[in-house]
């Protein structure tokens, strides 16, 4: 099939793949125990807290309903087996080859880091612990994500065949009835229904769990947005519309994220955000409206602002796109061991962000470029071997 290259989704998903970077990189320099991170900076502040806690909010969400777009496209040009096949080829094989050298460099760098930390090391990493049920819930690390992803590509497929059968004037109707609400209130429903899963979380946001048995309530509200990618991508006419009012929605997000964060502000501590979902009442009813219409309000915009200003070609923007990955697959031991350089310099905390955050994804970078892109892992990560010194 003659089928064009979205690469404006291209570069949004690369670059949720980089924001990856950046909040991690972040957690360095919060100045709460409520991140489990080994080390923490003595000049954290609450700037580097808020650009975790912001990101948070769309950050995942956005990366799956790209991922559910892509995975539609490559089902439509290359068929439901071929499909698993690729997906198996570059999301896991990368987990399975990934997932043990890292969790043996991690075994070093966590201990190493917390020697460091300003406060009191983190009941998660501790080494003793190892074995206890806190443990499995962060057995994969930040590569969890491949995984449940993984989850959710099979679950489509199996979706898709159940969804044959049903008569396809039935199925037609369907699609077209999303291409009409999609952008005339279908937002709403679409909160709704993120909101009714946010209800269940054990945190008043999206809860953590990095494990090989994701909770059904994580893999629905990752499904949804998946779900949601699926469609545009059956429907991709409805692509334009995201460009219209996309300034005005991102405003619309930000402002839902600060009254998120004040009805989770006056309903529990920071010292108990992970467990105050039991309580809260209207506080807790309200903080995840909020959540819900700033993550559709954030996806909306995003998809909008890349396709209005970054549809283009660009070979900085591809090279960037292909080595994304990797970045991202590499970089929570450099996010970890920088920090330690600047430990003990009068620098504001954020400024220390900025500098780790650049100085890791450039070094990351240079290893993409000299044993990553020319290689054979290359060519497993992006589908292509590039020779050397090509850009």
């Amino acid at each position: 099939m003659n089928t064009p290259r979205y690469h404006a989704l291209d570069r949004l998903r690369a670059s949720m793949m980089m924001l990856g970077v950046v909040r991690h990189a972040a957690v360095n320099y919060v100045p709460t125990v409520f991140f489990e991170w080994p080390y923490r900076d003595s000049e954290a502040d609450m700037l580097s807290y808020w650009v975790v806690v912001f990101i948070r909010v769309f950050h995942l969400p956005v990366f799956f309903a790209i991922a559910g777009f892509f995975a539609a496209y490559l089902v439509e040009t290359r068929g439901t087996r071929e499909f698993l096949r690729h997906r198996w080829s570059r999301i896991g094989v990368p987990f399975l080859v990934a997932w043990p050298v890292l969790a043996v460099i991690m075994f070093f760098v966590v201990p190493f880091a917390a020697g460091f930390s300003s406060a009191p090391p983190n009941a998660a990493y501790n080494l003793a612990e190892l074995t206890s049920s806190r443990a499995l819930r962060h057995l994969f690390m930040h590569l969890w994500f491949l995984y449940d992803l993984m989850i959710l590509c099979v679950a489509a497929c199996v979706l898709r065949r159940l969804a044959s059968r049903i008569p396809e004037i039935v199925r037609t109707r369907a699609m077209d009835l999303f291409e009409r609400w999609v952008h005339r209130g279908g937002i709403a429903v679409l909160m709704m229904a993120s909101g009714i899963i946010l209800y269940r979380m054990e945190s008043w946001a999206i809860d953590y769990y990095a494990g090989p048995f994701p909770p059904p309530r994580l893999l629905a509200l990752y499904g949804l947005f998946f779900g949601f990618g699926w469609m545009l991508s059956r429907r991709r006419e409805t692509l334009g519309g995201f460009k219209r009012r996309a300034w005005v929605l991102l405003a619309a997000g930000i402002l839902c994220f600060l009254g998120y964060r004040h009805f989770l502000d006056a309903g529990c501590t920071l010292a108990s955000e992970r467990t105050c979902a039991g309580g809260g009442g209207e506080h807790h009813l309200r903080a995840v409206v909020f959540l819900a219409l700033s993550m559709w309000f954030m996806t909306y915009s995003l998809i909008g602002l890349f396709l209005r200003y970054l549809g283009k070609p660009s070979p900085g923007w591809r090279y960037m796109a292909d080595a994304s990955y990797w970045i991202y697959i590499v970089h929570v031991p450099f996010v970890m061991l920088l920090p330690l350089l600047l430990s003990g310099v009068p620098l504001p905390g954020i400024l220390k962000l900025v500098l780790v955050s650049v100085t890791a994804t450039g070094l990351i970078l240079v290893t993409y470029r000299y044993l990553v892109r020319p290689t054979f892992i290359g060519k497993q990560l992006n589908g292509h071997r590039y020779p050397r010194g090509a850009t």
